[in-house]
């Protein structure tokens, strides 16, 4: 799926996981501003939630 857009409260989403894969994954990139740029991670592991709104194109 692309230009998807997740629309909902943080918090309310978190409350709603009802399971959390064992498939950690990392990506590296860049974090900056005008001060410059450091590296950084993300990363998370699939998760399946009870229900969210999707919106998009």
């Amino acid at each position: 799926m692309r230009g998807a857009t997740l629309i909902g409260n943080g918090p309310e989403v978190l409350h709603k996981i009802e399971m959390v894969g064992d498939n950690l994954s990392h990506g590296q990139g860049m974090c900056g501003s005008v001060s410059g740029s450091i590296p950084a991670n993300v990363g998370q592991p699939r998760i399946k939630i009870r229900d969210i709104v999707i919106g998009g194109r």
